[in-house]
């Protein structure tokens, strides 16, 4: 059996939301979802990468699109050596330094300390205001992930 879960990462990989905002979040996120299993603030020991598992497709340069796939595997392992504590990097294609953060991961991938996670949200899709409204509550602007494992 496959499981479907959504992940709203903090733009920021080592923010977290104080208790009261995370139960706020929840509590909007929850009837977004009515047939989930499970809607909760999860918080994490150190940077975690939440990836689109199954839905991963390729990862990209922000600035000059190339295809990284052959690159990031040693970027990531290199990261994960010291506990994603440093995600800065410079491309290999074009030179330029950015995090593991925020190359063009498609489907999306976020790192970070924290996230709402959704266990079998029952939808594929978060319109604009529904996303805004549960950022407004957790007081960070937030990443969209759609993890298939």
């Amino acid at each position: 059996m496959s499981d479907n879960y959504l992940h709203l990462v903090p733009s920021d990989p080592r923010w977290q939301p104080d208790a009261a905002a995370a139960e706020k979040a929840v509590e909007i996120a929850r009837p977004l979802f009515p047939q989930a299993e499970h809607v909760s603030v999860e918080y994490k020991e150190g940077v975690t990468f939440f990836d689109a598992g199954a839905n991963t497709e390729s990862i990209h340069c922000a600035f000059c699109g190339s295809d990284l796939e052959d690159w990031w595997g040693g970027a990531m392992d290199e990261a994960a050596a010291s506990d994603f504590t440093d995600l800065a990097v410079v491309t290999p294609c074009c030179g330029k330094s950015t995090s593991l953060n925020d190359l063009r991961y498609v489907w999306p991938a976020a790192f970070g300390t924290c996230a709402l996670t959704v266990v079998n949200p029952a939808a594929t899709s978060l319109d604009a205001d529904q996303l805004q409204g549960i950022e407004q509550a957790i007081g960070s602007p937030l990443r969209v992930v759609w993890q298939h494992l």
